[in-house]
């Protein structure tokens, strides 16, 4: 390999590394409440604040805040070793589903308010 070619497979390589690279941060775009979910557009991202209250089988939970309940769906490569029981105030991103008949929240990412992920992950029905 010539030198010209390692120079460009150097910078080819330090460019997408740094492509690759994502915020970390809080993720509080688009704050909203249940209630408030049937006013947000079909397929906007939002941040809930409230808790998972029950499991209704697989994937989908009912998440709960003081404005009332909506079905969620979590992939399991959600939980990220954060497990949640019903008391655990949550934070929720996803992406809001509305179909003919109900309103749904495909979430994408989920942290436990106030607290760090542990080594293992899932609802805990208590």
């Amino acid at each position: 390999m010539n030198k010209a070619s390692v120079i460009g497979l150097l910078a080819l390589m330090s460019v997408s590394s740094y492509t690759m690279a994502a915020y970390t941060g809080p993720q509080e775009q688009n704050k909203v409440s249940v209630a408030q979910l049937k006013d947000v557009a079909d397929d906007q991202w939002v941040t809930l604040e409230g808790k998972l209250v029950k499991h209704l089988g697989g994937e989908n939970y009912l998440f709960k805040d003081s404005s009332g309940e909506v079905e969620v769906e979590v992939d399991q490569k959600v939980w990220r070793g954060t497990e949640v029981g019903p008391d655990d105030l949550i934070s929720i991103r996803g992406e809001v589903d509305h179909s003919w008949n109900k309103t749904e929240v495909e979430v994408e990412s989920l942290e436990k308010v106030g607290a760090a992920a542990q080594s293992q992950g899932g609802f805990i029905a208590k």
